[in-house]
């Protein structure tokens, strides 16, 4: 893939052809079922498959039913990591190079008018789709028409949303939840929302869909209900509650599955399990302590869990070292609904679905990937990782990047001029941020 010969992105060129797509005679029962599920600011060191302590009995089950890849990058930060899946680029082309949260925030936000989100673009091929979770890169309530024009059938999210007309009700920080308009208070917000999702997966309906569901757990502000007040704040207290919550969004994430095997779309039905960044509280491998990556600019603060169930591909029982990129969601979506790509579509990620098949081509995978948090960019390979500060390391013998390459590598210099080269190709900046015309 030569990113930098992509032409111009012509959005009405895009969202016609995407029509034209969806109106050729496909049967809907041939097209699989898509759930995205995002867990939030966990890393491969909370996930039990993955060597760590905490047990994560349900991810689990999913790599054992599916394939587990070892080396899976997004960005460092909540924010630029949604709005990446969404889009299928690079911060540097979407504009959320910071963690800029729009709820919060104000100001520019996710324009549907510049950008197809990947739910737009399977609505558009005749795909049912649903949010679940976070959504914090529109003004929401007040911008409830936004979900539907990012292509979105239903909805039911978490806000995040400060007003005037909501400051005197009683909430915590995950119970005000808008569900398809309406704007309610629960007990139990993430329940709330998983509930919602699986009476959506199990309803009869003609039609494929897609679930996009960018989880609030696990958080340590939205701990699992389990957690009481009279905790005092200390890293130890952190770290407990951070364990409580990683147990709840693998209990919810259980929920899931199993009703997706009782309601008979197991094999019709890919499930992709991952995270927006690396973890926000520090976990461990085989006993020994790994440190919270979330906002770190190294491999830690990018490197996230990746977990596909894909039966109508793939028996499962694999573990794969082929890199992925949360670029490489959008494409791969694409390709499974039938929807080809254009030539002059303005994506960066690859489909990996010669990967989850099993693929030996070389050409038919990545070699590189890249993450970016504000003007810092960093990139690897399997082996080494290079970043836009001119540090170099070997992950395979220096996970934790703080040792200097041997000069005894001889194989290390030409890595790096090679990714030199491909990280200089790369632009820094947006040329509109947050998606503004």
């Amino acid at each position: 893939m030569n990113l930098m010969n992509l032409p111009p992105l012509n959005l009405a060129l895009l969202t016609t052809s995407i029509l034209c797509h969806s109106s050729s005679p496909v049967h809907a029962d041939e097209r699989p079922n898509v759930i995205l599920i995002v867990a939030d600011d966990i890393g491969c060191d909370w996930v039990s498959c993955y060597g760590a302590e905490h047990r994560t009995p349900n991810v689990d089950r999913l790599a054992r039913e599916g394939v587990r890849y070892e080396t899976a990058w997004c960005t460092p930060s909540s924010m630029p990591s949604q709005v990446t899946l969404l889009t299928g680029q690079y911060p540097f082309r979407h504009g959320w190079t910071g963690d800029h949260n729009v709820a919060q925030q104000g100001a520019k936000e996710l324009s549907s008018d510049k950008f197809t989100t990947l739910a737009r673009a399977l609505s558009a091929s005749g795909y049912v789709a649903v949010v679940g979770g976070q959504w914090q890169v529109n003004r929401l309530p007040e911008q409830s028409n936004a979900l539907k024009k990012h292509g979105f059938d239903e909805h039911c999210v978490y806000t995040n949303f400060k007003s005037q007309k909501l400051k005197n009700q009683a909430q915590n920080s995950s119970s005000q939840i808008m569900t398809n308009g309406r704007l309610s208070s629960f007990p139990n917000g993430p329940q709330t929302i998983n509930s919602f999702l699986i009476d959506f997966i199990t309803r009869p309906r003609a039609q494929p869909f897609l679930v996009y569901y960018p989880m609030i757990l696990t958080g340590p502000a939205t701990a699992s209900p389990r957690s009481d007040s009279n905790a005092s704040g200390t890293l130890a207290d952190d770290a407990l509650r951070f364990a409580e919550a990683v147990t709840h969004m693998d209990q919810l994430v259980g929920e899931l599955i199993d009703a997706v095997d009782k309601a008979g779309l197991r094999q019709n039905t890919l499930i992709l399990f991952t995270s927006d960044n690396g973890s926000a509280v520090a976990g461990s491998f085989d006993g020994k302590p790994f440190e919270a990556g979330k906002g770190s600019k190294s491999d830690s603060g990018a490197h996230v869990p990746f977990i596909v169930r894909a039966p109508f591909l793939t028996e499962g029982g694999r573990v794969s070292r082929d890199l992925i990129d949360a670029t490489d969601l959008y494409p791969t979506s694409l390709e499974l609904a039938q929807v080809d790509p254009l030539r002059d579509r303005e994506l960066d990620g690859r489909s990996f679905l010669p990967s989850l098949r099993g693929s030996e081509d070389p050409f038919e995978k990545r070699n590189w990937i890249y993450s970016q948090l504000g003007e810092f960019r960093m990139i690897r390979d399997w082996q080494h990782i290079l970043d836009s500060d001119g540090n170099f390391h070997d992950l395979t013998k220096d996970p934790l990047q703080q040792s200097e390459v041997s000069l005894l590598d001889k194989i290390a210099p030409g890595r790096r001029q090679r990714l030199e080269m491909i990280l200089k190709r790369l632009p820094k900046d947006a040329p509109v941020p947050f998606g503004a015309r």
